[in-house]
């Protein structure tokens, strides 16, 4: 189970009401108090993941006003002994195991991996090299590496829970990044199309100038495995072979065709990273609401509805002109 630090400052006078708060959260061994000033005292508890949102929560609607209120949460990799050991304490954690990890570390995570920086254009440009290269020679090893790599698993979850609350500068940043991640990998995967011989016949190319329903559901379900990656403490970047693998390998394949002169199969590829662009983002939302990701105040949770409505209706009708098309080619070709 993951581990987290949560420290309060409170002041001195509400030194019991958070020990009551994060003793319910944690094990009494693993809540202690220490005085910061004569006025301020810091409460720090070990506590699972999955506990840390409601923690937070309870802390800020109780603390929020009061004067020098801050909430630090730390990941840490064990504790000796271990929590939630006793048969009680676990019966404790499974009560709490729903909650989803807080807001706060899941949006500062969403955040970092949205932002465009030096970083995300150099393993962009090296994720699609790897990945030209392991399509254009059917080399599948290859292209797992360039997913594992996975550049654009930060952008689509920063847009989806922009989206989701609202978060105009983050839907921007986001759009940014996803927009700068699209053109570097589509321009340097049709340059490297230019001088390779690309056969749209071979099995990794071929796969990815068709669209099926099956493809829709890989993106779907990569859009909720990306969001409960977030939402649950787990690695992203294991996750984030499976945005990768709906959204990198068919950008590629359809800048490879290009840069070698097959126009037709390119924009059946094109077509395909639309679809899982689309359906990457509707299943992030989706997942996002469920996992209780929304603004706390009233007047923020007004706007991040009519925003979530939004969003779904542009992705939901996205997918649904895209069905119709996969049914018209699936009839023709019958």
């Amino acid at each position: 189970m993951a581990l987290r630090l949560v420290e309060a400052f409170v002041p001195e006078e509400h030194r019991d009401e958070t020990l009551a708060l994060l003793s319910d959260a944690a094990p009494p061994e693993h809540v202690w108090a220490e005085s910061v000033s004569p006025a301020v005292v810091v409460i720090r508890a070990v506590v699972g993941s999955s506990r840390t949102g409601e923690l937070i929560d309870k802390l800020h609607e109780r603390f929020s006003s009061q004067p020098g209120f801050r909430v630090l949460v730390v990941s840490i990799d064990a504790v000796l002994p271990r929590p939630l050991a006793s048969g009680e304490e676990q019966e404790r954690a499974q009560r709490g195991s729903s909650a989803a990890v807080s807001r706060e570390e899941v949006y500062a995570k969403v955040a970092d991996g949205a932002a465009l920086d030096s970083t995300f254009l150099s393993m962009t440009v090296l994720a699609t090299i790897v990945a030209a290269l392991g399509l254009a020679k059917s080399n599948e090893a290859a292209v797992i590496g360039a997913m594992v790599v996975a550049p654009l698993l930060g952008p689509n979850m920063g847009l989806a829970l922009g989206l989701t609350l609202a978060d105009w500068p983050l839907v921007r940043s986001a759009l940014k990044s996803n927009l700068a991640g699209f053109v570097l990998a589509f321009c340097t995967a049709a340059l490297l199309g230019v001088g390779l011989d690309v056969d749209p016949s071979i099995p990794e190319i071929a796969s990815r100038t068709t669209l099926g329903f099956s493809d829709l559901l890989l993106a779907l379900a990569a859009g909720c495995a990306g969001t409960l990656a977030y939402t649950t403490g787990a690695p992203s970047y294991l996750i984030g072979v499976m945005v990768a693998v709906a959204i990198l390998p068919p950008t590629v394949a359809s800048a490879l065709l290009l840069g070698d002169g097959h126009t037709s199969e390119a924009l059946q590829a094109l077509l395909l990273v639309t679809a899982n662009v689309a359906a990457v983002n509707l299943a992030g939302m989706l997942t996002f609401v469920l996992k209780g990701m929304r603004p706390r105040t009233w007047w923020r949770a007004e706007r991040a509805k009519k925003s979530m409505r939004v969003g779904i209706s542009i992705w939901v009708s996205l997918l649904a002109v895209l069905v119709v098309l996969i049914a018209i080619y699936t009839r023709t070709q019958d």
